[in-house]
């Protein structure tokens, strides 16, 4: 919750800077992370873990201010958190138990966007698509029992890495407008966002973080 404050207030910030507001949009909506990147086919390979068990909930809050009839400026923070516990696919204690080991992908959102509204804002229902950039902190964990590979004996531990990183990001949606003030929103947002793992993931690929959002949205209208 602390986060989510602190990304919000962030946003709301930055819309003091100057500009007139015009409009507050909340979000829900989905998450489906790619996961192409090795350390998420290893654990496909020694972990009961599919692409499937990371998909989680996505919040965002939005403000957006109208620079003319078809283009608007956005800054949106949101975040994203999912934690799996798994087991080894192929292992197991002595005693015939099952190998437990976690994985959490934590990420959190400050994103800027140019929007265009290709037939303008002043219909009842109207698309938008949008263009932009942000900083994204994220953290990777990975903990429980892991299997050494040399002897196949069983050992606890815990490995995270986290970063701030930039990544870009790209939107297409539709807006329904309720009345003067109020409307409801359907978008799909790409993310892309891969960043180095660390010291203690030597050897391995940027993680693949980059994935797919289906939102829904409330929009507040702030003439």
């Amino acid at each position: 919750m602390k986060r989510i404050m602190i990304v919000w207030l962030s946003v709301l910030l930055a819309a003091s800077m100057g500009l007139s507001a015009q409009s507050l949009n909340l979000k829900a909506g989905v998450f489906i992370p790619f996961m192409e990147s090795d350390l998420w086919d290893i654990n496909r390979a020694n972990l009961e873990f599919e692409k499937a068990d990371m998909v989680d909930l996505y919040y965002g809050l939005e403000y957006e201010w109208l620079m003319s009839e078809r283009f608007s400026l956005s800054f949106e923070g949101g975040i994203y958190k999912k934690e799996k516990r798994s087991y080894y696919r192929d292992f197991e204690f002595s005693d015939g138990s099952l190998i437990p080991q976690n994985v959490s992908l934590r990420i959190t959102s400050l994103e800027a966007t140019v929007k265009l509204y290709p037939i303008g804002r002043r219909r009842a229902l109207y698309p938008f698509l949008a263009l932009g950039g942000g900083l994204y902190a994220w953290k990777y964990e990975q903990w429980g029992n892991f299997i050494d590979n040399q002897d196949y004996s069983v050992y606890e531990g815990y490995a995270d890495a986290s970063k701030f990183s930039p990544g870009f990001t790209g939107k297409a949606g539709m807006v329904l407008r309720l009345g003067r003030n109020s409307g409801i929103s359907l978008e799909a947002r790409y993310l892309y966002l891969k960043a180095e793992l660390g010291e203690l993931f030597e050897g391995f690929e940027d993680l693949d973080m980059r994935g797919l959002s289906i939102n829904a949205g409330i929009h507040f209208f702030l003439w």
